[in-house]
């Protein structure tokens, strides 16, 4: 995504906080000519980074001082959008067109897609024509797809050309490619055909005609498909570039390994906000503290209810707790060890389908190896808890089988279900990740608080 500019002497020397620090205390003391000194030797991440922490005047100061366009349309790509509705409300139009055409088209496309309402169409307007019209093809396609993140200047010639042509070529277009990693050879429909590296062009004799080095076994990708399984293409593939073709193999762009890692690095925050419970918004300030507070309820609703009903299922054994109070100091741990084995599973789980290396296809094989971890874990736990109960109450030695069988029982139908919920999900394409957090938690507890019970009561006969 980001160009890497030859005409400046940048010192990268320090390390990466060190270099937000002090834009950010520069900014703050309003000391101008150290902070352009600071900035010019700074990348566009870090500005972003120290802009992220500052007051909306402050960034308004570092922005104002960034003077390399390229530099300063690359940090409004990369700042948060709370800190990029700040930024755009006080830069002068002009300037922020100006911004837009010195960055990269999907970069661009970007950012002109978090643009307020009243400046987004005003300012697809006033791009340049040739922007534009790329500009408006990403836009075209959903954000989270790879027609949404794709790159639409990919180096494409046809297959008739020899290596000696395509060089050519590469040194006449080299200016508007983002990033070169493939040759991608099409056949006169303009369809794709084949691929080949920059290596092969180098090593092969000038005269070789492209259709006689290019690889026709290609990894694809359709502009809806969903950018998580881009990213997983290109993991599980090595990749450095993926094409993205339409129905008629015609090559639309292609999505490059720095857009992947900032795919992955979005979807696991996304996965890790869900199974916390609290959504999948990773900017705390964009919804305000009633926004949040009306998210976060909404989930913790499912907790609250979950103890009520667990309240009134205890209730339903309340008069076999007075014939063994004991019974009751008991109830604490099998809720804890039986949520914290469901989240493990839940968790394990939800990362193996996340990485690929989990599907439907082996639910039964993944549960079995979840019930069978569980299954010891439970014996080590029922040994430990059990004993403590024979020794503590050594004259009732039924309660310490009672207490040993419950945790067993309770550990395996937890590690059973935090394993279940997340792959049946996945079956039916619902986002794993929801699977832990609340809704696993609450059904372990109140599957825990009756296995405990039932098993009390055959076992001591209550």
């Amino acid at each position: 995504m980001a160009r890497i500019t030859g005409h400046r002497a940048i010192d990268y020397g320090a390390p990466m906080d060190a270099r937000v620090e002090v834009i950010r205390r520069l900014a703050r003391r309003k000391t101008e000519v150290p902070l352009q000194k600071a900035l010019d030797k700074s990348r566009a991440v870090d500005i972003a980074s120290a802009i992220r922490g500052l007051a909306p005047a402050e960034q308004r100061l570092v922005m104002a001082h960034v003077t390399d366009d390229e530099v300063a349309g690359e940090v409004l790509a990369r700042v948060e959008q709370s800190d990029l509705d700040n930024l755009v409300r006080v830069l002068a139009f002009d300037r922020l067109v100006e911004l837009l055409d010195a960055m990269d088209v999907d970069d661009e496309a970007d950012v002109i897609d978090r643009l307020p309402d009243d400046l987004h169409d005003r300012v697809l307007a006033a791009i340049q024509s040739r922007d534009k019209v790329l500009v408006e093809e990403i836009l075209a396609w959903p954000e989270d797809s790879a027609g949404g993140i794709m790159q639409p200047l990919a180096f494409q010639l046809g297959d008739t050309l020899t290596c000696r042509d395509a060089i050519a070529a590469l040194h006449e277009q080299h200016e508007e490619l983002e990033t070169v990693f493939y040759l991608y050879v099409k056949n006169d429909s303009d369809q794709l055909v084949g691929v080949t590296s920059l290596r092969a062009l180098l090593t092969h004799n000038p005269s070789t005609t492209l259709r006689d080095i290019m690889t026709t076994d290609m990894i694809t990708v359709q502009p809806d498909e969903d950018q998580e399984e881009v990213a997983r293409l290109v993991s599980r593939y090595d990749l450095l570039a993926v094409p993205v073709v339409d129905s008629e193999r015609k090559l639309l762009g292609i999505v490059t390994i720095d857009d992947v890692l900032d795919v992955i690095k979005e979807e696991a925050l996304e996965d890790m906000m869900l199974m916390a419970g609290v959504g999948d918004e990773p900017d705390p300030t964009a919804s305000g503290v009633f926004g949040a507070a009306r998210q976060r309820f909404a989930w913790l609703g499912v907790t609250l209810a979950g103890g009520i009903a667990m309240a009134e299922l205890i209730g339903v054994f309340e008069h076999h707790l007075a014939k063994q109070a004991v019974l009751a100091g008991f109830i604490p741990v099998m809720l804890g060890m039986g949520g914290n084995v469901g989240i493990q599973a839940a968790t394990v789980t939800v990362r193996n389908i996340a990485t690929g290396h989990q599907d439907h296809t082996s639910l039964a094989a993944a549960l079995f190896r979840e019930l069978r971890v569980g299954m010891l874990l439970g014996l080590g736990f029922a040994t430990c808890l059990g004993g403590y109960a024979l020794a503590r109450w050594w004259d009732q030695p039924q309660l310490g089988a009672a207490i040993s069988a419950s945790i067993l029982m309770t550990v395996i139908v937890a590690a059973g279900v935090g394993s279940l919920v997340p792959l049946t999900l996945n079956r039916f394409k619902i986002d794993p990740a929801v699977a832990t957090g609340p809704f696993v938690t609450t059904a372990i507890d109140m599957l825990a608080i009756l296995i405990y019970f039932l098993t009390c009561i055959l076992v001591l006969g209550l």
